[in-house]
């Protein structure tokens, strides 16, 4: 079904709908994670993989509105 969409609608799938729930998910876990066991490297690394999808997010939607 994939290979239905146009590389544009993939992108925008992407975009919309898994980097956010990607970002939710690796923040919270993230977070439980520092609670049950304290700091950690994974901990850390999860938490900061989520901001990083956070940024790349904020990015692209301020490069959308100043093309728009």
């Amino acid at each position: 079904m994939w290979a239905f969409f146009s590389r544009r609608a993939r992108l925008w799938l992407i975009t919309v709908l898994v980097a956010p729930l990607a970002s939710l998910v690796l923040g919270r876990l993230g977070t439980a994670l520092e609670r049950r066991k304290g700091p950690s490297t994974l901990s850390r690394g999860l938490q900061s993989g989520s901001r990083l999808l956070d940024r790349r997010r904020s990015k692209a939607r301020a490069k959308a509105k100043h093309r728009a």
